[in-house]
């Protein structure tokens, strides 16, 4: 990335717009006082004789603490997410933070706090789990700049948007309310998800080098729970099989944002590049470092050509199919895009793509 984190000044006024468009229009917050006034129609008692294999009553408390102190929390990380808008003169991203996404989020724990009572928890310790978790010191891995904050908020949020809906396919069949409850959280963290997105797209269109922010920020994410609820987020690894989640997906469903953020194969490669050398990984038989030298001496024309190994090893290969094509056309041959077809299969082949590397 550039020496100094710096937006033209016509990105910076793209990005205001894109916040007062949100800030004026950001959709219904999720109704704590709803919530309270239904209280008892979250009783899932009745779920712990029915849990999926696999899952104890132990499991069922931890992963729904795992979600209700995790967003409660809200504020730790909302800080760290100002001290980078202030360090790099970002006011669109402290603006964003603290009028819209930090009031939202905040509301997003209820819910699972009346399931939590309905358990046999009471008000009094929730409420000191709340107090001691916001208390906390958060420790924010990511990168300094606002490319690196929007990367992993977007990355963050589609996770929690993911962990919400399955709680909610969960307790739905002991409590449509608390099922409905989830899928609204879920809901939010989709729209956060997506106006992380457009943030960081923007970002990016403007300084194309800012793709290796991304890779960083990919290799280096970490959950806030494991800085905040360390012992409920490390069990959460366990938690999903039996909860229905699928590995594969989630791993597509990220490197598809991904590409679709940077928009281009080429941007995806050297993403993907940053992301092998932060996290110490070949890629096939090759160092992240190795390739990048050969891409580099090459002209940088195979960084499109490792893009489209990875969407096509991902099954996302239909991605760049219009691109490829384009390239084709532009290149007056068939000849050409059947050597990179050959291409870009050998350099799949040689790929092992797991979620443990994500």
């Amino acid at each position: 990335m550039p020496a100094t984190f710096q937006l033209p000044a016509e990105t910076t006024r793209r990005l205001d717009g894109l916040v007062d468009q949100i800030e004026s229009r950001p959709g219904e917050f999720v109704d704590a006082k709803e919530f309270a006034e239904r209280q008892s129609e979250l009783d899932i008692k009745s779920l712990v004789a029915n849990l999926p294999p696999g899952l104890t009553e132990g499991d069922l408390v931890g992963i729904l603490k795992l979600a209700f102190l995790t967003e409660c929390a809200t504020q730790s990380y909302a800080d760290a997410i100002d001290a980078s808008a202030l360090a790099c003169e970002a006011p669109w991203l402290a603006r964003f933070t603290d009028r819209v996404w930090t009031p939202d989020e905040l509301t997003h724990h209820t819910p699972y706090k009346y399931m939590l009572m309905s358990l046999g928890f009471t008000e009094a310790e929730l409420d000191k789990e709340v107090r001691e978790t916001r208390e906390k010191p958060y420790e924010h891995r990511g990168g300094p700049t606002p490319v690196h904050v929007t990367t992993f908020g977007m990355i963050q949020e589609y996770l929690t948007d993911n962990w919400h809906g399955l709680i909610g396919r969960l307790v739905r069949p002991v409590s449509p309310l608390a099922a409905y409850a989830s899928n609204l959280v879920k809901k939010r963290e989709t729209l956060h998800t997506i106006w992380y997105r457009d943030m960081t797209a923007l970002q990016v269109e403007a300084d194309p080098r800012f793709a290796t922010c991304l890779g960083e920020e990919l290799a280096n994410f970490r959950m806030p729970g494991n800085s905040l609820v360390p012992e409920f987020q490390v069990q959460a690894q366990n938690w999903l099989p039996p909860l229905g989640a699928d590995f594969s997906r989630i791993v597509k469903d990220v490197l598809r944002l991904l590409h679709e953020t940077l928009g281009s194969t080429r941007l995806t490669g050297e993403m993907i590049i940053a992301f092998a050398a932060t996290k110490g990984i070949a890629l096939g038989p090759f160092s992240a470092r190795q390739l990048r030298g050969a891409i580099d001496r090459l002209g940088g024309s195979g960084y499109g050509l490792l893009g489209e190994a990875v969407l096509e090893k991902a099954g996302l290969g239909y991605l760049f199919a219009a691109e490829a094509s384009a390239a084709g056309r532009s290149r007056g041959t068939a000849v050409y895009l059947r050597l990179r077809g050959v291409m870009r299969s050998w350099i799949s082949e040689q790929m092992v793509l797991r979620a443990e590397s994500l």
